[in-house]
């Protein structure tokens, strides 16, 4: 005989009765339920404590790089300096060289 196949259990198995959860157990598991203002105001978020640090030197790092960019004045030149076409001249021998893919014949 099988183990898999023991009709004695598996009419035992069909005939048992599983005993209803106490109502305390909602209570325990699940808490209280708070608003969401509650939570925002006294409520916490677990974060492992690598992810804190690396999280509070980006900040302070982008903290320190825009208070050090508003110190500096910005300057911009004028359009007409950066661009200066006054010496332009087309090119007098234009020589195009065409390099094909290998696969460009599939």
């Amino acid at each position: 005989m099988e183990p898999d196949h023991d009709p004695q259990l598996h009419q035992l198995l069909r005939e048992w009765q599983v005993p209803d959860a106490p109502s305390s157990l909602d209570r325990r598991v699940l808490g209280c339920r708070r608003s969401w203002w509650r939570f925002l105001l006294t409520g916490h978020i677990r974060v492992p404590v690598p992810l804190g640090l690396a999280v509070v030197a980006a900040l302070i790092a982008m903290a320190v790089f825009l208070a050090r960019d508003r110190g500096r004045p910005v300057l911009v030149a004028p359009a007409s300096a950066r661009f200066n076409l006054r010496n332009f001249q087309p090119v007098e021998d234009v020589q195009v060289r065409v390099i094909r893919s290998p696969y460009a014949s599939q």
